[in-house]
């Protein structure tokens, strides 16, 4: 099978707009929240969290990740630190949304031995990176350490979906996972408005042999 899924960090108001653009296209994603942020504003960066009240409407039918509580650096913390801030993101998730919360999105993709160690003991589907050599169109053989296909505004994004699109399934299940964040329909570092988003989304959608889902359901799916 071939999968496509999207998968974008830190819950916030631009994920509204996001959103809607995505249910337009028939795609499907995963949102990686900070439960310890939800409600907060960020004045220097005009980026303000989605009020926990608020949270699970807006990520209906969607699925939602732990992100961090804090979005910490776990390669700065000790290893019961990073099990804390960990544990403490899932509970709380895992409480906002009523269902057990089964991935994670390292916060500033910054994988460390004591987090990965904690996802596998609470039998974590899967993580993500940011960064990193990509197998293309692969499912990783640790789902712990998984790089995305690309970012969302990536130069040769066009380029990577059409030779997905194009792909003939073999064996092996295939897995386009394009991540971001959705403050850069506005802003960053290369911002993506939503006309250019909105050709990269009408380019992947409603095609054949093509399965739209969250990151969950892709993980899930491959293991089937």
């Amino acid at each position: 099978m071939k999968f496509f899924t999207l998968s974008f960090d830190d819950g916030i108001e631009q994920d509204k707009r996001l959103i809607n653009l995505m249910k337009r296209y028939g795609l499907s994603g995963t949102f990686n929240l900070n439960s310890g942020l939800l409600g907060k504003r960020h004045d220097f960066a005009n980026i303000s969290h989605i009020p926990k009240d608020e949270v699970p409407e807006v990520y209906a039918g969607f699925e939602v990740a732990s992100h961090g509580f804090k979005h910490e650096m776990y390669q700065f913390m000790s290893g019961n630190k990073t099990r804390e801030t960990l544990s403490q993101d899932f509970q709380e998730l895992s409480s906002i949304m009523g269902y057990k919360i089964k991935g994670h999105a390292y916060p500033y993709g910054m994988q460390t031995k004591a987090a990965e160690s904690y996802l596998k003991s609470q039998n974590v589907l899967y993580a993500r990176k940011v960064s990193g050599k990509s197998e293309l169109f692969r499912f990783p053989e640790n789902p712990l350490s998984y790089v995305p296909t690309c970012w969302f505004n990536a130069k040769n994004v066009m380029e990577l979906l059409d030779q997905f699109i194009k792909a003939e399934p073999s064996s092996e299940n295939m897995l386009f996972m394009m991540w971001g964040h959705s403050y850069e329909m506005d802003m960053g570092f290369r911002p993506c408005p939503e006309p250019q988003l909105e050709r990269i989304f009408s380019k992947i959608a409603g095609k054949p042999g093509i399965t739209y889902c969250t990151n969950k359901e892709a993980f899930e799916g491959a293991s089937n």
